[in-house]
């Protein structure tokens, strides 16, 4: 009696069962891994955490907080910053957790001073 022998299909072999685990993916180029992650700093705060100027201005994110900063009335900024209390660095240390920013805030008494210490940061944090 012959053996009958099942035939080998042609073509790639059958793929591997996987554990259903998959591996992060990253996009490279040649030698740099790039990471497209946008800074906490600039995220939006939660709507019921928006810092609300005394004129009724609702400020989203720290990068509004810097924009802001050339609009805003001089009695605006003095409200909100005097010798004893700075209410933008405390919205930032928080709301956003970021304790380095707010340090060099606190030091800053001057809408443009306030509004390049900002964008230095975001920079930093960008690079």
């Amino acid at each position: 009696m012959p053996t009958t022998t099942k035939k080998r299909k042609r073509g790639r072999p059958p793929k591997k069962k996987t554990t259903g685990k998959k591996k992060p993916t990253t996009q490279t180029t040649d030698t740099k891994t790039t990471i497209q992650k946008k800074p906490d700093i600039c995220k939006d705060a939660p709507e019921m955490n928006y810092f609300v100027l005394c004129n009724g201005q609702p400020v989203k994110n720290v990068k509004e907080l810097a924009d802001v900063m050339d609009e805003i009335e001089e009695h605006v900024f003095d409200h909100h910053v005097t010798s004893d209390k700075n209410d933008f660095a405390n919205w930032i240390e928080d709301i956003f957790k970021d304790m380095e920013l707010a340090q060099k805030l606190a030091g800053a008494k001057e809408k443009k001073h306030m509004q390049l210490v900002i964008y230095k940061h975001i920079t930093h944090k960008l690079w």
